[in-house]
């Protein structure tokens, strides 16, 4: 059985055209996960130490928000309005690490994608390949950068602007409080007092910015890898258009030639997105239960912010479910995008002039049309496949359960 080098060729040496591509492919994803150890370093052992206490400051940071502030949500707030606008914060900290989680599990399957994804750039020789991949890639970065923008944002306003422009008050006992992100629990140490008060404040900043980096790196990971599976399956489909073109019946040799590579290419893009799955999976159930919930929550907060005529807050709150509701969503669109491409690679080898070959031939795309009727998709635990039905599903949700909140709380 001939393997992958035999049929589509020794890997090229690196091109300063194939570096460059490679580097505006995973450009921004590099920039995302860095910050947070989950970028795969190279062999320098020191670049090891640093990716580990990066990856040992993130899991502080997170658990510097999670700990102090649950203990004074579920043991020194008595208000239930209070309580209620401290869960919404807490859940997304506790859905932030479980990712974290995961990440770090992944980080060498993460490796093995990009490892993947630079064999392709180095393989491409034709043009109309490179437009096609470069096409994928620019689709992704603009993903990343949404998503980056959407959640900075809204991660500046909930985390700066609206603790600074909320004030402070005196308390009956003529204790003056000043606001912070997420309370403290005061038997763990007085956050109020200065200089206390500022570096909560500092730590709880940076804090934010991982939660917030791990979100975005979630979502652009997920675009970036599987926009590359799909631009593979356009060239899959273009190759096969291009099968019989040029050729007839006694130019066995180059038609065999055609139909090995093709058939490669798409085991090649089909292993591509079962390893993108498997370091998916288990992140996208928890995006897809957290964000049903957080787009509830502040659902409810936007409303209630609404109502006090509290300007920063409703505008803090809107940005942050407009962000939530889009990153769930981008997740749902490639998910989409990724099983039609699947389904197109069997129409397209279906709907080619095959009725020209022999029937020898012809019977060679047959695993093929078998594989692209069952294509992969990017599933949420393997639970739930991610589609346009399933992001319908998790509005339809989170509309559920916010007007019972309504119902309950308000």
């Amino acid at each position: 059985m001939r393997n992958e080098i035999e049929i589509l060729g020794p890997i090229p040496d690196l091109t300063e055209q194939s570096k460059s591509d490679i580097k505006y492919s995973i450009e921004l994803i590099r920039w995302f996960l860095t910050p947070i150890g989950i970028w795969p370093t190279s062999s320098s052992t020191c670049e090891k130490i640093l990716s580990e206490i990066l990856v040992i400051v993130s899991f502080c940071l997170i658990c510097f928000l999670l700990i102090p502030c649950s203990l004074h949500t579920f043991l020194n707030e008595k208000d239930p309005r209070m309580k209620m606008k401290m869960i919404g914060p807490l859940s997304f900290c506790l859905m932030a690490i479980s990712k974290y989680c995961f990440l770090v599990m992944r980080k060498e399957k993460i490796r093995e994608c990009l490892k993947h994804i630079q064999t392709d750039w180095r393989r491409v020789q034709l043009s109309t390949e490179r437009d096609v991949m470069l096409t994928n890639a620019k689709e992704g970065r603009f993903i990343a950068n949404l998503s980056a923008t959407f959640m900075y944002g809204g991660g500046f306003f909930y985390h700066t602007i609206m603790p600074l422009t909320a004030g402070s008050f005196v308390t009956p006992d003529n204790i003056t409080i000043r606001p912070l992100t997420y309370q403290v629990y005061d038997p763990l140490f007085a956050a109020q007092k200065t200089p206390s008060y500022e570096i909560v404040f500092t730590i709880q900043w940076f804090s934010g910015f991982v939660l917030y980096s791990i979100t975005i790196g979630t979502c652009s990971l997920a675009a970036v890898f599987v926009l590359h599976a799909c631009g593979q399956l356009k060239i899959v489909m273009s190759r096969l258009e291009n099968l019989i073109d040029g050729t007839n019946e006694k130019m066995t040799d180059i038609l065999e030639s055609r139909i090995a590579q093709i058939v490669q290419l798409h085991l090649r893009a089909f292993n591509f997105i079962v390893r993108t799955e498997k370091i998916l999976n288990e992140v996208c159930l928890i995006e897809f239960i957290g964000c049903t919930m957080n787009i509830c929550f502040l659902g409810y907060y936007f409303m209630t912010e609404f109502e006090r005529a509290e300007t920063i807050a409703t505008v803090t709150y809107c940005v942050l479910l407009v962000s939530f509701t889009f990153n769930i969503f981008i997740l749902c669109y490639i998910g989409e995008m990724l099983t039609q491409q699947g389904l197109k690679v069997g129409l397209t080898a279906y709907m080619i002039n095959w009725y020209e070959l022999s029937g020898r031939k012809a019977r060679d795309l047959i695993l093929l049309l078998a594989i692209a009727n069952y294509p992969n998709s990017i599933t949420a635990g393997r639970m739930a496949e991610l589609s346009y039905n399933s992001f319908c599903g998790i509005l339809k949700s989170a509309a559920a359960y916010l007007n019972l909140l309504r119902t309950v709380v308000m």
